[in-house]
């Protein structure tokens, strides 16, 4: 079943925070497209979410920058390719204005 809409029509406030998750989500997504493979990967292990690293309190690689717990936020905004970025916007759309 793929959900295209809800009847939650009691709420009538325009989701201002959905539409700058959603933006935030393409512009991420479009920056990921352009790098390359090695920049790609550099990107993913720096700004997604390792349970490892959170668990134990390190850093795998250690040479970035950020905190750890950082990653737990970021990972929210990094996508695998076009179905997983439409799909979650697509629920994002749907469930997110309630």
């Amino acid at each position: 079943m793929i959900p295209f809409g809800d009847d939650d029509r009691g709420f009538r406030s325009r989701p201002y925070v959905v539409f700058a998750f959603m933006i935030i989500n393409i512009v991420v997504f479009t920056y990921e497209l352009q790098l390359s493979e090695p920049e790609l990967q550099r990107f993913i292990f720096s700004w997604g979410v390792t349970p490892y690293e959170i668990t134990n309190r390190v850093d795998i690689p250690p040479e970035i920058s950020h905190p750890v717990w950082v990653t737990i936020f970021t990972s929210m905004f990094l996508h695998g390719g076009w179905l997983h970025i439409i799909g979650n916007m697509m629920y994002l759309w749907i469930f997110g204005d309630n």
